[in-house]
């Protein structure tokens, strides 16, 4: 994923960072990383089932398309 970040912001980042003594990219990923929290395992589960569910339906889809279906 990228973001871009608004002059203002990054400008105060860089400040921030320079002030603390980490980057601006870490002080971003850790102000985001605050705000969002971990999912949870059962969540990450579901997503990833969700995942694979879809990846088998669109391989599915794929052969039944070369069946003349």
């Amino acid at each position: 994923m990228t973001l871009t970040i608004p002059d203002d912001i990054a400008q105060s980042a860089e400040q921030i960072a320079r002030t603390a003594g980490v980057s601006p990219e870490q002080l971003l990923l850790q102000a985001l990383q605050a705000h969002f929290p971990p999912i949870s395992p059962e969540l990450q589960w579901e997503f990833d089932a969700w995942e694979r569910a879809s990846d088998e339906d669109m391989a599915r889809l794929d052969s039944e398309e070369g069946l003349g279906w």
